[in-house]
This record gives C-alpha cells, sequence and structure tokens, in this order.
C-alpha cells in the first residue's frame, strides 16, 4: 500500500540511477581549490560527482572557497585551551559554462571539535582529522545540493 502512495504523489529518491541528472553530473568541472583543505575537498567532489571518472563534455564549472576558523572552548586553569571547534566554510557556485549563467550559489558549513592534549603530535592529528570530517561533511551537502538542483531542473 506504502508503495502505491508513494508514486502518486510524486516521491522521487534523489540517488536513483536517473541518467539525466547522472550525466548533468558528470559534466561539472571542479575547479582547483587553494590550500591543502581545497585540494582534499575538490578530490571528494570528484569522487561524489564522477566516481567511474567517465568523460563527458564539461558543461558547468563548480567553483568553491574554502574558509576555516577555530574556536577556543575548554580552558585549564593556566589558561591554556583544552579543546577547540574547527569550523570550516565553503562558498560555492555552479555556472554553466555555454550561457555564462550561475545556477547555483549557496554556502555550507561544518564544525567539528578536537581536543588539545600535551602531546603536539597528537593534538595535531586531531585537527586534521577534524577538517577531513568537515570537508567530507561539506562535500556531501555540496553534492546533495547538487542532486536536487538537477532533478528539479
Amino acid at each position: 500500500m506504502f508503495f502505491f502512495i508513494t508514486i502518486s504523489c510524486g516521491y522521487q529518491p534523489i540517488y536513483s540511477k536517473n541518467i539525466n541528472t547522472n550525466n548533468e553530473l558528470f559534466s561539472i568541472s571542479v575547479s582547483n581549490i587553494k590550500d591543502r583543505s581545497g585540494q582534499i575537498l575538490r578530490n571528494f567532489l570528484i569522487n561524489q560527482l564522477n566516481p567511474e571518472n567517465k568523460r563527458t563534455i564539461t558543461k558547468y564549472r563548480l567553483t568553491v572557497e574554502i574558509t576555516e576558523n577555530k574556536l577556543e572552548l575548554g580552558y585549564r586553569r593556566d589558561m591554556s585551551a583544552t579543546r577547540t571547534d574547527l569550523e570550516n566554510i565553503a562558498k560555492y557556485n555552479l555556472v554553466d559554462i555555454k550561457e555564462g549563467k550561475v545556477l547555483v550559489e549557496e554556502e555550507v558549513k561544518s564544525i567539528s571539535s578536537f581536543d588539545i592534549v600535551d602531546s603536539v603530535y597528537a593534538t595535531n592529528v586531531a585537527e586534521k582529522d577534524a577538517r577531513k570530517k568537515n570537508l567530507q561533511v561539506i562535500s556531501d551537502d555540496i553534492f546533495t545540493n547538487l542532486v536536487v538542483y538537477f532533478k528539479k531542473n
């Protein structure tokens, strides 16, 4: 019974094997993004948009700018931080190359926390891990927004 209700209401799963949507996603070129975080995010996006690395004609250009902020939360008696929030913000736009028209322009962000411990190495590893998690979340959000855009149009 549920199956028939969802069909009649126009429900369509966004991750279905819709050939038109997939072809549109395959034809997105991701511009270079500055810094190491940008390289990581670009690789995540490329792997999501075209996981099989199919060759297609590029119709769209995705441009992303990343900013990063740190906010110290917990403090010891000597006022040294014990916990930090790492916030990554990505502003992106999707441009139709042929028409030069901006199709999508949005901002997404992700926040992760990590502990600051006595070991500098352990703190650096925790910060890198928090950054990588943020970038994966941002990549997922951008991908989902693009899928929704192409499903609507």
